[in-house]
């Protein structure tokens, strides 16, 4: 069985796997956001001088409104007309929240801070995936007769920490394999670097074994004061008791004790 430990929602920082928005980005967002209500004024005012009034207020009333909805969607959802262009959100820096109602003082506090979405995880989005179990009942475990060791535990670079007893395959959107049964961790990867069914980790016991599934960016093995070693596809590779995996973007260790 694959169970995760007591780990907490809580105990697991809000902005995990999150990457900041670059100075181009953040500069394209305020040029949608601030130079198109801008233009609306400086038509508008240009309306007034050439005696259209009424086309001047319409002009200034857009661009108030304009002005407003931005504000608005900043508070609530982070998310801007700009931002969506830009593919960033604004966020409480400490929470990963929308600021609200004080978004403004926030703002000028320097207590908000922007994301780019399309290279890390969105704030929003959970920073720990549920567990998910294949509908089949895992056949048991074959007995060991040697000295059985505690199952290894696996931790992911967001935090969450797996025990492992038999066969975990993890990936985007990982499939049982159809010769054994098996577990499967959904991992979130915004960056798809990993592959729908990235690795297979499978305790006999004894040894822990690492299988590239003929993944897209590989799995490396990294050991201490050497490069990372890649893992031939569908080939199970032993792994020591302390090991670090490589799988595309994302980093897991794992560790066996007796």
């Amino acid at each position: 069985m694959t169970t995760p430990d007591s780990t907490r929602p809580a105990d697991v920082d809000a902005l995990v796997l999150t990457r900041r928005a670059s100075v181009g980005q953040r500069l394209a967002a305020a040029g949608v956001d601030i130079l198109v209500p801008a233009a609306l004024i400086a038509i508008a005012a240009v309306a007034f001088v050439a005696a259209a009034a009424g086309i001047g207020w319409m002009l200034l009333l857009a661009a108030i409104a304009l002005a407003a909805a931005s504000v608005t969607r900043l508070a609530r959802t982070g998310r801007t007309l700009g931002r969506r262009a830009a593919g960033t959100r604004t966020v409480d820096r400490s929470t990963g929240v929308a600021a609200g109602a004080s978004v403004v003082p926030a703002l000028f506090a320097g207590r908000l801070r922007t994301f780019d979405l399309n290279r890390g995880r969105d704030p929003f989005a959970p920073a720990l995936a549920p567990l998910v179990f294949p509908d089949a009942a895992p056949a048991p475990v074959a007995t060991v007769t040697a000295t059985r060791l505690r199952a290894p535990v696996v931790e992911l670079d967001s935090g969450q920490r797996i025990q492992v007893e038999g066969v975990l395959v993890i990936g985007r959107d990982p499939q049982a394999p159809a010769d054994i049964p098996a577990h499967l961790y959904r991992w979130p990867d915004l960056s798809r670097t990993l592959s729908k069914s990235h690795a297979r980790l499978e305790w006999d016991g004894r040894v822990l074994w690492a299988t590239d599934l003929g993944s897209t960016n590989g799995t490396f093995l990294r050991s201490a004061g050497a490069a990372p070693q890649p893992l031939l596809p569908f080939q199970p590779t032993p792994l020591p008791a302390k090991a670090t995996l490589e799988l595309g973007d994302r980093v897991l260790t794992v560790s066996t004790a007796a």
